[in-house]
């Protein structure tokens, strides 16, 4: 449990603020009259809602990470290194899928943003398993938006 002193404050806010974002969303949806229209937006609009509601509950009780309770911590300039990758990946990412296409953009992406976000050490298992399931998660988003619900995706121009 974390002290009182000693808590942040920034969570309960941006919690708050998620939550705020997917109500505004649902909202907005009510006046689309196509269901396929506004069944994505509304269900991770309720996913974030949900998990918003779960992130305050939990500060609200006060439990944390270890690593927030001042032990292991890196510097602050490595995280904020991180975050701006992940900025420039996804942004790089946006910027590239039209000319690589969805597929090879989203394996792109996924090696970069892991690369980025890595906080613990890597290990063998990490090494294997971490770029398999990442491939697989990938391949599994484009044949499920591709194939299963005919959402067409960038092809990309540049032919390889």
């Amino acid at each position: 449990m974390t002290t009182g002193s000693s808590r942040d404050i920034s969570t309960p806010i941006f919690a708050a603020i998620f939550a705020a974002i997917g109500a505004l969303v649902i909202w907005d949806t009510t006046t689309y009259t196509d269901a396929d229209s506004y069944v994505f937006p509304r269900t991770i609009a309720s996913v974030m809602i949900a998990l918003s509601v779960l992130l305050a509950i939990q500060w609200g009780l006060g439990w944390a990470r270890a690593s927030e309770n001042g032990v292991s911590q890196k510097p602050i300039s490595q995280s904020i290194l991180r975050r701006l990758a992940l900025v420039f990946a996804m942004i790089a990412a946006a910027l590239l899928m039209p000319f690589l296409g969805f597929l090879a953009t989203g394996m792109l992406t996924f090696a970069v943003i892991l690369l980025a976000a890595m906080y613990d050490p890597w290990t063998p298992y990490r090494l294997i398993v971490y770029p398999i399931s990442g491939a697989v998660i990938v391949v599994g988003f484009y044949l499920l938006f591709s194939k299963v619900l005919k959402v067409p995706l960038p092809e990309g121009t540049w032919a390889f």
